[in-house]
């Protein structure tokens, strides 16, 4: 009797862990401002629509050595209804977050697509051109419900504390039905 529940958890587990979600995740565009141009000399990014995703390629080019970069995130969400909600805010090590593993699920998500889809590493070298190449969230590492609405992320980064801000990335985006285009 145990064998046929343990059998039937598995079998549970794994119907919910593939089944297609009902949503995707749309980029609209991302911006990029550069503050210090003494340290980027170059940050753009491009957003692509095909086959029903959306791909991002960005490259960076630094002009000196960057041993370590810290960065401040915050992550804003609309309801179609207008409700909004912070989803998160957080100060942290970049060239850490690249390489680690993390509690939060998000974070996990995203770093894994810049491990996969990306050569950032650091230390970051100069005039060496860094870059994001077809960049998508895939919806299957989300959860099976995931509300639908509008996003906004947005990414400030300093190379050293006396510089003060080197750059901001800003996404906007939606979370759609899957068969849906519009919000």
């Amino acid at each position: 009797m145990k064998t046929w529940l343990w059998i039937s958890w598995l079998f549970i587990f794994k119907c919910v862990s593939t089944a297609d979600r009902n949503f995707r995740i749309s980029f609209d565009d991302v911006n990029i401002k550069i503050f210090n141009s003494d340290l980027i000399e170059k940050f753009d990014c491009q957003v692509l629509q095909m086959d029903n995703k959306s791909y991002v390629n960005c490259q960076v080019l630094v002009k000196t050595y960057v041993g370590q970069m810290k960065a401040r995130s915050t992550l804003d969400f609309w309801k179609p209804n207008g409700q909004a909600m912070k989803l998160f805010d957080v100060q942290l090590d970049a060239c850490l977050f690249i390489g680690s593993v993390h509690k939060n699920r998000f974070f996990n998500i995203f770093a894994k697509a810049l491990k996969k889809f990306s050569n950032l590493k650091c230390p970051l070298k100069p005039n060496f051109t860094y870059t994001l190449k077809n960049l998508y969230l895939d919806e299957n590492d989300f959860p099976a419900f995931v509300p639908i609405g509008r996003f906004r992320s947005q990414t400030e980064f300093y190379i050293n504390e006396s510089t003060g801000r080197a750059t901001r990335v800003v996404v906007n985006g939606k979370i759609l039905p899957r068969r849906s285009t519009t919000l």
